[in-house]
């Protein structure tokens, strides 16, 4: 049998949670390996748009107004709130010599859980209080001219014109794809694929439209949520080393402590391993601390994240 290490189980973990977790490529993110304590505050910085100028023949030809590049990126701070953690017992994911493939199995599972959770707190986020605009849709009603709507308020505000995404829950998404001028091969060619949960790519303007079956109502009938990456923010970190403290204050150390850092996101988590005194066992934690940040930031309509989003409410 072979034997596990924790690096290979949050190597694995990690590239689970990237395909598991797709919102992380759709919002902007700010993830490296330097460790935070629980609370602290990260300033992350989104991106703007520059805005397109004539040109000038008599007095500065390009330089009419040109932006100042570090203009066109502001800061928005992020709070490290979330402190989150999921324990295996190493010898049960090891038993990798039966006929399931168990080991992929559980990893796969471990991403799940982890990027379920932060999804969750990310959708808990899109509120009236959170996000001014929304477009009114009857269940019965939504189809591609939902999508057009919702693109349509999108460019109403200025957001950005690419890179923009959904969220639905099953009923809305199955009625899209109900929509023959999606699911058609004579348009888009859009239908359900192996995946249990549905994806639409490239339609009505919208790069990837997921399929997401917990998604919260938030008491005003949500039933999606459309954007551009501007509409979030997300930062997370490793915790302190619970080993560096051990070592600090001279007594030894009785866990050994991993960190993995994805090359492409700069998403970093930390595995904690341990024996249980007594009976033996080994365990692994894998956690990372994370916060978001989204819609108005707590000012009026229009302020912060806000219009670069809008949630689909349905009649």
């Amino acid at each position: 049998m072979s034997t596990l290490q924790t690096e290979e189980l949050l190597t694995d973990v990690m590239d689970a949670f990237k395909v598991r977790f797709p919102l992380i490529n759709n919002i902007t993110t700010d993830f490296d390996g330097s460790s935070a304590k629980l609370g602290q505050t990260i300033t992350a910085r989104v991106s703007s748009l520059p805005t397109v100028q004539d040109y000038d023949a008599t007095n500065y030809g390009y330089e009419t107004n040109a932006a100042d590049a570090n203009g066109l990126t502001s800061d928005v701070s992020v709070t490290l709130n979330r402190h989150k953690h999921v324990p295996v017992k190493i010898d049960y994911i090891d038993q990798i010599s039966t006929k399931r493939d168990l080991y992929n199995e559980t990893i796969g599972n471990l991403a799940y859980s982890l990027g379920k959770e932060a999804f969750d707190h990310a959708m808990s986020l899109i509120v009236e209080a959170g996000f001014s605009y929304e477009v009114t849709e009857a269940l019965a009603d939504t189809d591609k001219d939902t999508l057009s709507s919702l693109s349509k308020t999108l460019n109403a505000n200025g957001a950005a014109p690419v890179g923009r995404f959904g969220i639905v829950n099953s009923d809305t998404y199955n009625a899209l794809e109900a929509d023959q001028r999606i699911s058609s091969g004579d348009y888009y060619g859009q239908s359900r694929t192996s995946n249990g949960y549905g994806q639409l790519s490239n339609v009505a303007g919208f790069e990837n439209i997921y399929e997401y079956p917990d998604m919260p109502a938030n008491t005003i009938n949500l039933a999606g949520f459309f954007g551009t990456r501007e509409a979030m923010v997300m930062a997370a970190r490793i915790p302190n080393d619970v080993e560096q403290l051990a070592n600090r204050v001279g007594i030894p150390s009785i866990s050994k402590v991993d960190t993995v850092t994805d090359a492409d996101t700069g998403l970093s988590l930390m595995g904690i391993t341990w024996q249980k005194s007594g009976v033996f066992d080994v365990y692994t934690t894998l956690v990372w601390v994370y916060g978001m940040a989204a819609g108005r930031l707590g000012g009026a309509a229009g302020a912060g994240l806000d219009k670069a989003g809008v949630k689909l409410v349905t009649a």
